[in-house]
């Protein structure tokens, strides 16, 4: 019997770089209507169903940031669903094909972030 791999569960958060962070805020909250879920000054969390859309200004995710290769705005990273005991599998695939970036943290090809978050 072949061991199935571990699969990723599903998108739990898009996480945007900002230009203006209290602009971006009362859109998403008043034009868009999503629920703010969490508001730590200088970065915010949507509820988008059963998805998270987070905004945050540059001084939050400094590394982020850095990876936009001079934009002022763009995707920091995604953050991936996976069961709790799938993480070591993932980690240790991930730095086995040099896709570790820092800390949690890994890239895809192009040096877009992600993590993982555990259900």
């Amino acid at each position: 019997m072949k061991h199935s791999e571990p699969e990723i569960k599903g998108l739990h958060a898009v996480v945007l770089i900002v230009k203006d962070l209290q602009k971006q805020k009362r859109f998403y909250q008043e034009v868009l209507n999503l629920q703010l879920e969490a508001d730590y000054g200088d970065a915010v969390f949507f509820r988008c169903g059963n998805q998270k859309i987070a905004l945050f200004a540059h001084s939050h995710h400094p590394e982020g940031s850095k990876r936009l290769a001079g934009a002022e705005k763009g995707i920091s990273h995604l953050e991936f669903r996976i069961k709790r005991e799938d993480r070591e599998h993932w980690d240790r695939k991930l730095r086995e094909v040099g896709f570790h970036a820092y800390g949690d943290n890994y890239e895809d090809e192009d040096g877009n972030l992600f993590h993982f978050v555990y259900e």
